[in-house]
């Protein structure tokens, strides 16, 4: 006894196989690009031509920055408290600056948030903030003299996790 398959293969089966194939990859590519499309932007700035003709002012600062070797200890508790400490290349701490703190949401626009921050102690600055979403969230704080940005540092915090 030999064992036949009861439907052969035939040429419509075949067609309607394959055909049916790119009509499933149609329907999945077109839910791709529908979702793309209606989902965030991925816009980072407005004014991306004009940023990067001063890229180079931008590779100045950035070494200015460092040359100083500052660095900052960034800390956001559970009651939202964000504390900062600044200190000098030698670890003294950097009193009298005016510190401002951004949070800004990685994952979807709308939710950032600015703090000004007070210097509690020398070299200890600090703000509460609750923010609105559990999750990622990157801290950019900003260090002035009164006049000008002298000192940025940036972190990436988990909120309510």
């Amino acid at each position: 006894m030999s064992v036949q398959s009861e439907r052969p293969l035939t040429g419509r089966k075949f067609l309607a196989i394959l055909v049916g194939s790119f009509i499933v990859v149609l329907i999945v590519n077109g839910f791709m690009v529908w979702n793309a499309l209606t989902s965030w932007t991925g816009l980072v700035s407005d004014s991306a031509y004009e940023d990067g003709l001063g890229f180079d002012r931008v590779l100045a600062e950035s070494k200015a920055e460092a040359a100083l070797g500052w660095k900052a200890a960034i800390a956001y508790d559970r009651n939202g408290r964000l504390m900062v400490r600044l200190a000098d290349s030698q670890g003294r701490p950097l009193a009298g600056f005016r510190l401002a703190a951004q949070f800004l949401r990685p994952t979807s626009e709308g939710h950032d948030r600015s703090l000004a921050l007070s210097e509690v102690s020398p070299g200890s600055y600090a703000g509460v903030l609750q923010l609105p979403l559990p999750g990622q969230w990157d801290v950019r704080v900003t260090v002035s003299d009164g006049q000008k940005p002298r000192f940025h540092a940036e972190r990436r915090i988990l909120v309510g996790l």
